[in-house]
Protein backbone atom coordinates (compact mmCIF):
# COMPACT_ATOMS: atom_id res chain seq x y z
CA UNK A 1 0.00 0.00 0.00
CA UNK A 2 1.33 3.42 -0.85
CA UNK A 3 1.05 6.54 1.27
CA UNK A 4 -1.86 7.98 -0.73
CA UNK A 5 -3.87 4.77 -0.32
CA UNK A 6 -3.09 4.70 3.40
CA UNK A 7 -4.45 8.25 3.72
CA UNK A 8 -7.57 7.41 1.70
CA UNK A 9 -8.22 4.37 3.90
CA UNK A 10 -7.89 6.47 7.05
CA UNK A 11 -10.26 9.08 5.61
CA UNK A 12 -12.79 6.37 4.69
CA UNK A 13 -12.67 4.98 8.22
CA UNK A 14 -13.36 8.43 9.67
CA UNK A 15 -16.08 9.29 7.14
CA UNK A 16 -17.77 5.95 7.79
CA UNK A 17 -18.45 7.18 11.32
CA UNK A 18 -21.08 9.50 9.80
CA UNK A 19 -23.23 6.39 9.46
CA UNK A 20 -25.03 5.55 12.71
CA UNK A 21 -24.50 1.84 12.00
CA UNK A 22 -20.75 2.25 11.47
CA UNK A 23 -20.42 4.48 14.53
CA UNK A 24 -22.31 1.94 16.62
CA UNK A 25 -20.18 -0.91 15.22
CA UNK A 26 -16.96 0.95 16.07
CA UNK A 27 -18.22 1.71 19.59
CA UNK A 28 -19.20 -1.93 20.10
CA UNK A 29 -15.82 -3.05 18.77
CA UNK A 30 -14.10 -0.79 21.30
CA UNK A 31 -16.31 -2.15 24.09
CA UNK A 32 -15.46 -5.70 23.02
CA UNK A 33 -11.75 -4.82 23.14
CA UNK A 34 -11.96 -3.54 26.72
CA UNK A 35 -14.44 -6.13 28.00
CA UNK A 36 -13.34 -7.37 31.39
CA UNK A 37 -11.23 -4.30 32.15
CA UNK A 38 -12.47 -2.36 35.17
CA UNK A 39 -11.85 0.97 36.83
CA UNK A 40 -10.45 2.86 33.86
CA UNK A 41 -11.18 6.14 32.10
CA UNK A 42 -10.89 6.80 28.38
CA UNK A 43 -9.05 9.66 26.72
CA UNK A 44 -9.78 10.23 23.02
CA UNK A 45 -6.69 10.79 20.87
CA UNK A 46 -8.60 12.51 18.04
CA UNK A 47 -11.95 14.13 17.27
CA UNK A 48 -13.02 10.92 15.53
CA UNK A 49 -12.19 8.94 18.64
CA UNK A 50 -14.31 11.38 20.67
CA UNK A 51 -17.30 10.37 18.56
CA UNK A 52 -16.63 6.67 19.11
CA UNK A 53 -16.12 7.28 22.82
CA UNK A 54 -19.42 9.17 23.04
CA UNK A 55 -21.24 6.31 21.33
CA UNK A 56 -19.52 3.76 23.59
CA UNK A 57 -20.58 5.76 26.66
CA UNK A 58 -24.18 5.68 25.46
CA UNK A 59 -24.01 1.92 24.92
CA UNK A 60 -22.27 1.31 28.26
CA UNK A 61 -22.88 4.04 30.86
CA UNK A 62 -20.11 2.64 33.08
CA UNK A 63 -17.49 3.88 30.59
CA UNK A 64 -16.04 7.17 31.78
CA UNK A 65 -14.12 9.72 29.78
CA UNK A 66 -11.12 11.59 31.11
CA UNK A 67 -7.82 10.85 32.79
CA UNK A 68 -7.12 8.70 35.82
CA UNK A 69 -4.45 6.40 37.19
CA UNK A 70 -5.82 3.72 34.82
CA UNK A 71 -6.36 5.37 31.44
CA UNK A 72 -7.11 3.95 28.02
CA UNK A 73 -6.23 6.10 25.01
CA UNK A 74 -8.71 5.49 22.18
CA UNK A 75 -8.22 6.25 18.51
CA UNK A 76 -9.92 5.25 15.27
CA UNK A 77 -6.87 4.70 13.05
CA UNK A 78 -3.21 3.96 13.58
CA UNK A 79 -0.40 4.16 11.08
CA UNK A 80 2.49 5.71 13.00
CA UNK A 81 1.11 6.21 16.50
CA UNK A 82 1.65 9.97 16.61
CA UNK A 83 -1.86 10.88 17.83
CA UNK A 84 -1.74 8.16 20.48
CA UNK A 85 1.73 9.31 21.61
CA UNK A 86 0.52 12.91 21.86
CA UNK A 87 -2.48 11.84 23.96
CA UNK A 88 -0.21 9.76 26.21
CA UNK A 89 2.09 12.74 26.66
CA UNK A 90 -0.86 14.98 27.65
CA UNK A 91 -1.97 12.39 30.21
CA UNK A 92 1.50 11.90 31.68
CA UNK A 93 1.97 15.68 31.89
CA UNK A 94 -1.14 15.79 34.10
CA UNK A 95 -0.65 12.70 36.29
CA UNK A 96 1.42 9.58 36.70
CA UNK A 97 -0.85 6.74 35.59
CA UNK A 98 -0.62 3.25 37.04
CA UNK A 99 -0.98 2.00 33.49
CA UNK A 100 -1.71 3.66 30.20
CA UNK A 101 -3.06 1.43 27.45
CA UNK A 102 -3.96 2.41 23.88
CA UNK A 103 -6.84 0.82 21.99
CA UNK A 104 -7.17 1.59 18.31
CA UNK A 105 -10.09 0.48 16.14
CA UNK A 106 -8.28 0.19 12.78
CA UNK A 107 -4.75 -0.48 11.66
CA UNK A 108 -3.98 1.31 8.40
CA UNK A 109 -1.07 -0.87 7.46
CA UNK A 110 -0.44 -4.58 7.20
CA UNK A 111 3.12 -4.12 8.42
CA UNK A 112 4.10 -6.00 11.55
CA UNK A 113 3.97 -3.05 13.92
CA UNK A 114 5.87 -4.46 16.87
CA UNK A 115 7.09 -1.02 17.81
CA UNK A 116 6.38 0.86 20.95
CA UNK A 117 4.64 4.16 21.36
CA UNK A 118 6.31 6.51 23.78
CA UNK A 119 4.37 6.74 27.02
CA UNK A 120 2.06 3.80 26.25
CA UNK A 121 2.41 0.58 28.22
CA UNK A 122 0.46 -1.60 25.75
CA UNK A 123 -1.22 -1.13 22.38
CA UNK A 124 -4.24 -3.13 21.23
CA UNK A 125 -5.62 -2.96 17.68
CA UNK A 126 -9.23 -4.10 17.51
CA UNK A 127 -9.56 -5.00 13.84
CA UNK A 128 -7.06 -6.38 11.41
CA UNK A 129 -5.79 -4.53 8.39
CA UNK A 130 -7.69 -6.71 5.92
CA UNK A 131 -11.00 -6.21 7.75
CA UNK A 132 -10.59 -2.45 7.68
CA UNK A 133 -9.40 -2.04 4.14
CA UNK A 134 -11.93 -4.40 2.65
CA UNK A 135 -14.72 -2.56 4.44
CA UNK A 136 -16.04 -5.55 6.34
CA UNK A 137 -18.03 -5.08 9.50
CA UNK A 138 -16.59 -6.47 12.74
CA UNK A 139 -17.35 -10.11 13.37
CA UNK A 140 -20.58 -10.79 15.23
CA UNK A 141 -18.92 -13.73 16.97
CA UNK A 142 -16.10 -11.81 18.58
CA UNK A 143 -13.35 -9.34 18.05
CA UNK A 144 -9.87 -9.91 16.74
CA UNK A 145 -7.62 -7.99 19.11
CA UNK A 146 -3.98 -7.74 18.18
CA UNK A 147 -1.66 -6.80 21.03
CA UNK A 148 1.35 -4.99 19.67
Amino acid sequence: MDLAELMRTGDRNVLALNSPDALSASARLFLDCVAGWHGFTVEAASPSAERVLGAAMMLDPTIRGGRSSRTVVLDVNIASGTLVANAARRIRDTLQPEWLVAVVINSLTDADMRWTIEGVDSLFVCSAFSETCEGREPSQNGVAVHAL
